[in-house]
């Protein structure tokens, strides 16, 4: 799933360093938007980074 499509969606999301991430995906940034850093999406109160992600799946509601 791409972090665009993520956006609005109940997603797990699993970072480089391990840490899971679950709940409502929004707030997605593009990187022309977010320079100088990458494309980003927020879950509850964190940022994550899209070099930061290895997967997103999408949860049922």
């Amino acid at each position: 799933m791409k972090l665009y499509e993520a956006c609005g969606k109940r997603v797990r999301i699993v970072t480089d360093d391990g840490q899971i991430f679950e709940g409502k995906a929004y707030d997605y940034t593009s990187a022309l938007d977010n320079e100088p850093n990458p494309a980003s999406i927020s879950i509850g109160d964190t940022e994550l980074y899209e070099n930061e992600i290895i997967s997103i799946v999408e949860l049922p509601d």
